[in-house]
């Protein structure tokens, strides 16, 4: 059986058609198991990887897009009316129809829900360490302002590093992290070199250089 399910493929072969091609830079470093990071780019970045990044992925997303009605108050609620400006009553129409298609399209992708300020978060952490186990791969984006397509790169979230945490708990083994840059002009997605904690020394230290070595090479510079 397949990896993803037939919607997405679906989707997937349909939007290829308009969506630009990003061919892949460094396609060596691909392996699996390992946590792939992206920026968000309001958007593009979620599409450019999932269209063109030729390994099958479990993508991280809010849990509300992959339940209908929680789907439908989040794009009435925030998506369409906080954050465009959209009339009530179009937000409302919009956000009902596009909740079906999203709700059905998310669990189609295999998204790994994640639970952010819950405790119920603890459930994302055990499903993609089970999913990692399996030689299955994670794509994750981590910057905070999601909307940003300028150059610099925003601060990024650093829960998603305890993946490591739980994986080394479970298989004795550190996971690598590895950062994609997607380039929209040369229409390129780079892979950077595999990042892993090694497990010696200070936590926190490493922690903190993961997350400055990760936001570096998410803003397309090689050297650390």
């Amino acid at each position: 059986m397949g990896f993803y399910g037939k919607l997405f493929l679906l989707c997937r072969s349909v939007v290829r058609l308009v969506f630009p091609r990003f061919l892949l830079v460094h396609p060596e470093r691909l392996t699996a198991p390992a946590v792939y990071l992206c920026r968000h780019s309001d958007m593009q970045g979620i599409i450019m990887t999932m269209l063109w990044l030729p390994i099958p992925v479990h993508i991280w997303g809010l849990h509300v897009f992959g339940e209908r009605e929680a789907c439908f108050r989040h794009l009435r609620d925030f998506t369409f009316s906080a954050r465009y400006g959209w009339p009530r009553w179009w937000a409302t129409v919009t956000a009902w129809l596009a909740s079906y298609g999203l709700s059905a399209l998310y669990r189609s992708a295999r998204v790994i829900p994640v639970y952010r300020g819950s405790a119920q978060v603890i459930s994302t952490f055990r499903m993609s360490t089970e999913a990692l186990k399996r030689g299955e791969s994670l794509l994750i984006f981590p910057d905070k302002d999601y909307a940003s397509r300028g150059a610099e790169v925003s601060e990024l979230y650093e829960g998603f590093l305890r993946i490591d945490r739980f994986y080394h708990r479970s298989t004795g083994e550190h996971i690598p992290f590895i950062a994609l840059y997607g380039d929209r002009e040369a229409h390129t997605l780079t892979v950077h070199e595999p990042l892993q904690f090694t497990g010696e020394g200070d936590r926190d230290a490493e922690t903190a250089e993961m997350i400055r070595l990760l936001q570096h090479r998410l803003g397309g510079h090689a050297a650390s």
